[in-house]
Parts: structure tokens; C-alpha cells; sequence
């Protein structure tokens, strides 16, 4: 009885300290912008899914996971779209997903920051994302941006006309 009743009491004791507030994503926006020829090109994905279990105050226990379909991009420019699209850029048909997924969250500043492994045309680089996590009830804001060597992840080739760095920004709203 006396086994019982110390287990009984360590996993409600696991439970509270391991236990994270689950973020069910409602609305999301997932965009990038780039200079090509001397213009920002901006663009979207669509087809988001994630996993978000964050509490601010155990941030060692959270974790954040997400992907996007890569052939849901849109640039506004119908061709442009087909040939992000190709083998050259993102090669929707072979790698169907962009994925990030954390591996460590941390407080920093005002805000928070992980390392992140982000995954794209099949490459996985372990990235810092600041974040900021706004709470006001049962509903949340995560807003990020990290910026990424287009080169890195094998995406557009050597050119002199377009950037190697991309601006990414994601924002969720979301509910408990």
C-alpha cells in the first residue's frame, strides 16, 4: 500500500511540474520576403500545422513544432509560384514540407528565443528564433522572425540577382 500511495503521489507530482498549457493554432500567417533583381518579392505558405505546448514558466518542459505545405506558396505571380515550385527552388514535389521544430526554449530579454531544427528541401539546420508569446486569457499570440541563407537549404542556386538571405515571419493566434 505504502508503493502505491508513493507513486500515486510522484506522478501527480510529475504531472503538475511537467504538465504544459496545449495551444491550439486558430488563425496563422507564415510569410517571406527577398530582394531579387532589386525588388522584395514577398510570398506566403499555407497548410500549417503544429504542436504547441508552451508555458512561460516551464519553458525546460515546452515545445514547439510546426511545418507548412510547400506547394501551397504563393507569390502573388502565378509563374513565379510554378517555378519556386521546380527542383531549382523548393522542389515541392520531392520535399512536400518545411518543418521546424524546437530543440531548447529560453527566456531572452522581454522576449524568448529557441534553437530550432528547421528543415527545408531536406536540410536541417539548428537555428536561434526569437519569439514573443503575448497571453491575454485563454488566447495567445507567437510571433517570430528569423532570417535564412537561401544557399544553406540548397534553394535558387549561384546568382547575382537575387539575395542569399530571406526574411520569414510567422505569427499564430491561438486558444487553449
Amino acid at each position: 500500500m505504502k508503493k502505491l500511495s508513493l507513486v500515486a503521489i510522484l506522478l501527480l507530482i510529475a504531472t503538475g511540474v511537467f504538465a504544459q498549457e496545449k495551444w491550439i493554432p486558430v488563425t496563422y500567417n507564415v510569410s517571406f520576403k527577398i530582394k531579387n533583381a532589386g525588388i522584395t518579392v514577398s510570398g506566403k505558405f499555407q497548410g500549417f500545422r503544429g504542436t504547441l505546448l508552451f508555458s512561460p514558466d516551464k519553458l525546460s518542459a515546452s515545445s514547439l513544432t510546426a511545418t507548412v505545405d510547400v506547394a501551397t506558396l504563393t507569390t502573388g505571380i502565378g509563374k513565379r509560384d510554378e517555378d519556386l515550385k521546380e527542383e531549382k527552388y523548393f522542389d515541392a514535389d520531392k520535399y512536400k514540407q518545411i518543418e521546424i521544430k524546437s530543440v531548447k526554449l529560453y527566456q531572452k530579454g522581454a522576449q524568448y528565443a529557441g534553437m530550432f531544427k528547421v528543415t527545408i528541401k531536406g536540410v536541417t539546420k539548428e537555428m536561434e528564433i526569437p519569439f514573443e508569446f503575448d497571453q491575454l486569457g485563454t488566447e495567445a499570440d507567437f510571433k517570430g522572425s528569423l532570417v535564412i541563407k537561401r544557399s544553406d537549404f540548397g534553394i535558387g542556386g549561384k546568382t547575382l540577382t537575387m539575395s542569399d538571405e530571406a526574411s520569414v515571419s510567422i505569427a499564430i493566434k491561438a486558444k487553449k
